[in-house]
């Protein structure tokens, strides 16, 4: 009987071993590094025990605040400042994890939010600084094509004249079905449309914007396919200055419908602090839950999305145990959220509840130094 209790014990270790995966975390940094070297870290996550290596420096490079995916190929685009000109950089990553830039690409403004179409034949690029959107071509290899288009916002909503006397690009969507990418202009109050033109590698403005909150400067926005055949697909978009989400049902042609517009934070919390700025949204995996980030209050707000009542309830708000969570990200099983603190050079461990979408904060933590963005594979 021993010897059976023993084999069972045994089996049990060995499965929930064999459960166990180790993600890689990769860090885009800037700001205050800590006087560590400014680029790219690396960390290792267990997805059985919650657990986040120490992190260590995989590249050196000046002005990597975003870094994205090619979605085929081991090679990752850096936003860079590269003799002290903005830049866009192709890295590989070989198999251990070693990073070697391929290639630099000089851009007009710094970037601020790179991405890919679904295909990894477009790199798409906004410059909040410059009031641009760049598109470049990707070869079959994944490297950057010379002919850079750039494509200039004019005018501002000036409801908030200190950040919206002119248009600031922050953030690039590519629609589920590769036809459309949406641009949230923060300084403009609107998601600018445009159309993705595969053949040519480049877009195409459709001149039809989709408004959003006055003064609220839309930041980041997600997009969740639809949970159930033919069901509409929704997009979440974080308003930066309101410090409010918004949910939109997307429609034929590119246009939205504004479906609700709720806080993230209450008034006593937003209240309790001299400044508040909302930052990034995430979807979970299995489409219930939307987590957003809150500058100041220093905290993830969790809500609750109900797609047949169209209703989106905040359940949650959670210290992330460190300062100005410019960013955070989810592991794809949904079990697990890892924030950064760009203030307090860390990354804090959350658990999920599965049920709720709660956040508990596990005690876990790593130094990354200026750490505002998190991506994990």
């Amino acid at each position: 009987m021993k010897v059976f209790s023993i084999a069972i014990l045994l089996l049990i270790s060995f499965s929930a071993a064999s459960i166990a995966e180790e993600l890689d975390v990769w860090f885009g940094t800037g700001g205050n590094n800590a006087g560590q070297p400014a680029g790219i870290w690396h960390a290792s996550f267990n997805t059985q025990s919650g657990d986040l290596s120490e992190s260590r420096l995989a590249l050196e490079l000046v002005g990597t605040g975003w870094i994205a995916w090619h979605p085929k190929l081991p090679i990752i685009y850096s936003t860079a400042n590269v003799n002290g000109k903005p830049s866009v950089c192709s890295i590989k990553v070989a198999d251990d994890n070693t990073l070697s830039i391929l290639q630099t690409v000089q851009i007009s403004n710094g970037s601020c939010f790179l991405t890919t179409d679904q295909t990894g034949s477009v790199l798409i690029s906004a410059q909040y600084g410059g009031g641009t959107v760049i598109s470049i071509p990707i070869d079959d290899d994944g490297l950057l094509e010379d002919s850079v288009q750039e494509i200039r916002h004019t005018g501002g909503s000036n409801v908030v004249p200190r950040r919206q006397k002119s248009p600031h690009p922050h953030y690039a969507e590519v629609s589920p079905d590769n036809q459309f990418v949406f641009v949230p202009d923060l300084g403009l109050d609107q998601l600018v449309v445009y159309k993705l033109d595969l053949e040519n590698q480049k877009l195409v403005a459709t001149e039809q914007p989709v408004a959003c909150v006055k003064g609220g400067g839309p930041r980041h926005m997600k997009i969740l396919n639809a949970t159930k055949p033919d069901g509409p697909n929704f997009a979440f978009v974080l308003n930066e200055l309101a410090m409010s989400m918004s949910c939109f049902e997307l429609q034929d042609g590119g246009a939205m419908k504004l479906v609700e517009t709720v806080p993230t934070l209450s008034e006593d919390q937003r209240s309790g602090e001299i400044f508040n700025s909302a930052s990034e949204v995430r979807i979970h995996p299995g489409g219930k839950f939307i987590y957003s980030a809150n500058r100041g209050h220093d905290s993830i707000s969790v809500f609750r999305f109900e797609a047949e009542s169209l209703e989106l309830g905040r359940v949650q708000t959670a210290s992330i145990h460190g300062a100005w969570p410019r960013n955070f990200n989810l592991t794809p099983d949904g079990k697990w959220l890892l924030a950064a603190g760009a203030h307090t050079n860390s990354v804090t461990v959350f658990s999920i509840d599965a049920e709720t979408g709660k956040l508990t904060y596990q005690k876990k933590s790593a130094f990354v130094p200026g750490a505002i963005c998190v991506s994990i594979r």
